[in-house]
């Protein structure tokens, strides 16, 4: 049987533990993780280069958008002005206060003795305002002058109440006068009044609230 001698038995141990040498196990970690970090490097970069001519040409189709977006938003407020100018227009003739309808009110409740001087009315042009005021000025004859006046008064308020939502009235003045007139053969007394009207000839305005901020306070459980 051949015998064999191992001759570089010791050599073939010093390599062996040269390649096991801690130290340099290390310095080859350190220059696989330093690959690596290398590596991601340049594959951020690609990205982040990638990202940086998009956001380029974003900016450059930006650049041809944004002017017609501010001929759009000018257009728009334009559009919303007019819109709002023609909403006051037409609450304006939609809540006119027409006269006509309570001359004709007037005519069919004041009797023949009493006699009207003044007839007015006013209607603000602000819109908040939703009442308009009626003044009716004139001399009452019978043998209870301002009884007579009264009865007026009640028989309009009952009539225009009919006809809107609210009304009120009082008198401004209502003094005995020392005129006489004859009616129907008759001396009577007469007294002189001015009565005004408060009518309701417009809806309130109806403000909407504004809108409720929800609280960002973080629930516990």
């Amino acid at each position: 049987m051949p015998l064999h001698v191992n001759l570089y038995h010791e050599v073939q141990q010093q390599e062996l533990a040269r390649r096991r040498d801690p130290l340099r196990l290390g310095m080859l970690l350190v220059l696989l993780v330093a690959i690596g970090f290398v590596v991601n490097y340049f594959i951020v970069l690609e990205r982040s280069h990638a990202v940086g001519i998009r956001l380029a040409g974003l900016q450059g189709d930006w650049a041809k958008i944004e002017p017609k977006a501010k001929e759009a938003k000018a257009l728009q407020d334009k559009l919303n002005a007019d819109i709002q100018a023609s909403d006051a227009m037409i609450k304006n003739v939609d809540s006119r206060f027409y006269l006509a309808p309570i001359l004709d009110d007037i005519c069919k409740t004041v009797p023949r003795c009493v006699q009207l001087t003044h007839v007015g009315a006013d209607s603000p042009a602000d819109p908040k305002v939703i009442f308009s005021v009626l003044s009716i000025s004139g001399i009452s004859s019978s043998a209870e002058p301002r009884k007579e006046a009264e009865s007026v008064r009640t028989a309009l308020n009952a009539r225009l109440t009919a006809e809107y939502k609210q009304v009120t009235s009082v008198f401004k003045t209502l003094d005995d006068s020392d005129q006489y007139v004859m009616l129907d053969g008759h001396r009577m007394p007469t007294a002189l009044f001015t009565m005004e009207f408060q009518i309701q000839t417009r809806d309130p305005v109806v403000v909407a609230p504004p809108p409720a901020h929800k609280s960002k306070g973080v629930a516990t459980e």
